[in-house]
C-alpha cells in the first residue's frame, strides 16, 4: 500500500483534543501482587519500570490477577508516564492502568504511544496518575473532515514508518548478504 508523502505528513491534518474516556473503551488498573506471592512462569508481569516494554518478571499466577492483551500498559507510578503496546497476554500490576479499544490494531495503538508518553512530563513519583485524573487528561489527535480521529490517517502512518524501516534494514541485509556470497565465491 502506497500513499503519497505529502498526506502522511504530521502537519496536514488538522488535531484536536479528546479525553481518554471518549478513545478507550476501558481504563482499567491492573491488581497488586507483592514481590514475595509471585509465582515464576511464563506470563509477563508488567509493572511500572521505564525498561523492557514495562515487564518486570514472569510469573504463573492464575488468582487474583488481572490479565490484558493487545492493549496499552500506562505506568501511573514509578516511571510514570511510560507508556507501552502489549500484543501479547500479560498480567498487571497496580502500578499501570491498561488502554484498551478493541477497534485498535497495532498501528493505531504504536501511533498513540508517544502522545500518551507526553504525560510524563506532567506527572512524577510524588504527583501520580489516579484514575481521577486519567479521565481529565486528553490526546490530540488527528482528525477527519467531520471533526472525529483520523483512525485511517493513523494507522497509514504507521504503516508507512514500519515500510520504510523494512525496507533500510532489507537493504543493509542484502548488502550483507552480498559481502559474503562475494567472499565466499573468491
Amino acid at each position: 500500500m502506497k500513499i503519497a508523502n505529502e498526506q502522511l505528513s504530521l502537519e496536514n491534518p488538522e488535531w484536536k483534543e479528546f479525553y481518554f474516556a471518549d478513545i478507550f473503551k476501558e481504563i482499567k488498573r491492573g491488581k497488586r501482587l507483592i514481590k514475595d506471592n509471585q509465582i515464576q512462569g511464563k506470563t509477563p508481569y508488567v509493572s511500572s519500570s521505564a525498561f523492557n516494554n514495562g515487564v518486570d518478571n514472569f510469573i504463573d499466577n492464575r488468582k487474583n490477577v488481572r490479565k490484558f492483551s493487545n492493549c496499552i500498559s500506562l505506568a501511573n507510578s514509578g516511571s510514570v508516564g511510560s507508556a507501552f503496546f502489549h500484543s501479547y497476554e500479560f498480567i498487571a500490576s497496580d502500578h499501570v492502568t491498561q488502554l484498551i479499544q478493541p477497534k485498535f490494531n497495532k498501528y493505531i495503538y504504536l501511533f498513540l504511544l508517544p502522545i500518551i508518553t507526553r504525560l510524563s512530563a506532567k506527572y512524577s513519583f510524588n504527583r501520580e496518575i489516579n484514575d481521577k485524573r486519567i479521565k481529565r487528561e486528553k490526546l490530540l489527535l488527528p482528525i477527519d473532515s467531520k471533526g472525529n480521529p483520523n483512525w485511517q490517517f493513523m494507522e497509514n502512518y504507521m504503516r508507512d514508518i514500519e515500510s520504510k524501516k523494512n525496507a533500510r534494514y532489507f537493504k543493509i541485509l542484502s548488502r550483507k548478504t552480498s559481502t559474503i556470497n562475494l567472499k565466499c565465491a573468491l
